[in-house]
């Protein structure tokens, strides 16, 4: 046996040894959740899209368990700028639905909103590959550098031009199929926000629970205003005194 050959079968043995791992332990290995998509809350029409969700998912629910009963939504204001703009919109959701949806809580259903937000470490890795970029650059390159390398004549300039186009095509091609055929702008851009929402909407009758959803999103972190702050709440107290006419009290 030659020395290539010997150093080959070690490098391979050497490999089996090291994507082994021992069958017994003292603590289970940690391993990562298979990979899935989550939402990314941008904008207000993207409150707009959840609540139709979330409607949608509580008519299924109730279309048989209300016997002639509406929905309320309460609207008691003074939340989350997300959460007062999520009730309004699930409100509307609701009654595009063709559910009986009440402005009053007697004698209806109501929809219990319930919202958290949670705060996670800084700079979590997305730790996604995705195969054939580097196929892709290595094509680019060897494209552009068959240009360079092209030989000076009469046609030179036609040759440079019909290759760079050819390299621009494959380039943007490859784009093309990368962010449309193979569904990645769908993705959002900018790093994995640290800030996540669990939302439910549940309808009990009674003490009995005739339908719950939760769901969970992405929030920008650079709007946090929006999800995180309570707008103040504010109290007149009137003080009574002498306004200077000696013999009256008003408020001030």
């Amino acid at each position: 046996m030659n020395r290539l050959a010997k150093s080959g079968i070690a490098i391979a043995l050497a490999g089996m040894m090291i994507g082994c791992a021992p069958r017994y332990a003292d603590v289970p290995a940690p391993t990562r959740f298979e990979n899935t998509k989550q939402d990314k809350l941008q904008a207000a029409e993207h409150w707009h899209k959840i609540a139709e969700h979330f409607a949608g998912q509580l008519a299924t629910d109730l279309r048989d368990k209300l016997g002639g009963r509406a929905i309320h939504v309460p609207l008691p204001g003074g939340e989350q700028p997300f959460v007062d703009g999520f009730r309004e919109l699930l409100t509307t959701a609701l009654v595009a639905q063709g559910l009986p949806v009440s402005t009053e809580p007697r004698n209806a259903l109501s929809v219990d909103v319930r919202y958290s937000i949670y705060r996670f470490q800084p700079d979590r890795a997305k730790s996604t590959y995705y195969y054939g970029d580097a196929t892709a650059i290595t094509a680019g390159l060897w494209a552009i550098g068959a240009v360079a390398a092209s030989n000076i004549s009469p046609n030179a300039g036609i040759s440079a031009g019909v290759k760079t186009l050819a390299a621009v095509s494959g380039i943007e091609g490859f784009a093309w199929v990368s962010q449309e055929a193979m569904g990645r702008g769908q993705y959002a851009s900018g790093p994995v926000p640290r800030s996540e929402i669990l939302l439910t909407a549940s309808v009990a009758d009674g003490s009995r629970i005739v339908s719950r959803r939760s769901n969970i999103y992405y929030a920008a972190d650079e709007d946090k205003d929006l999800y995180w702050a309570r707008p103040a709440r504010t109290h007149t107290i009137p003080v009574m005194g002498d306004c200077g006419e000696r013999s009256k009290l008003c408020a001030r």
